[in-house]
């Protein structure tokens, strides 16, 4: 009776470990990169499927560790809550321009604006970027990043300072 237990016991051990052993192989640390990048640009209403228009932020160059490329994103959803501050779900993607290094990530994120003081119009942006998809040299991407920056609505301008880790598979 002893020997079946101390079976399954051994079995579930490996298991267990096998297990473990796959998760810390799936991002190795070389196809990762840590990244920070700053800017700002103009808002505008931009076309994000046929005949659907969102407030976002129109290609500006910005590079993502290594690679440059360009950066855009739009607001796919609002909700208002107490004290002014306004919650989005907003999609950002980011299209390589190395010609060696061809590839795409997109992003899903969830943003919390709140009055920043310099007037009506100014407000303070954070926004939780989840790395949902890749190709290219982003193939199999994945990664959280961070960004904190300031909307104004009078001027219609965005400033950005984003940081956290990239990885996928050509990186």
């Amino acid at each position: 009776m002893k020997t079946p237990l101390k079976l399954i016991s051994l079995l579930a051990l490996t298991l267990l470990f096998a297990g473990l052993s796959l998760v810390s192989a799936q991002r190795p640390g070389e196809r990762c990169q840590n990244v920070n990048a700053q800017g700002g640009g103009v808002l505008a209403i931009i076309e994000v499927s046929p005949g659907v228009f969102a407030l976002g932020f129109p290609p500006q160059p910005v590079t993502f560790g290594d690679v440059p490329g360009l950066q855009s994103s739009f607001i796919s959803s609002m909700t208002q809550s107490g004290q002014g501050a306004q919650h989005f779900t907003l999609q950002h993607t980011f299209v390589s321009t190395d010609a060696a290094r061809p590839g795409t990530f997109i992003t899903s994120d969830q943003a919390v604006c709140a009055p920043a003081g310099g007037g009506p119009n100014v407000s303070h942006v954070s926004d939780h970027l989840t790395i949902v998809s890749g190709t290219g040299i982003f193939a199999n991407a994945g990664g959280m990043l961070h960004n904190q920056g300031v909307i104004d609505l009078g001027t219609f301008t965005l400033t950005f300072n984003i940081h956290g880790r990239i990885c996928g598979d050509g990186l």
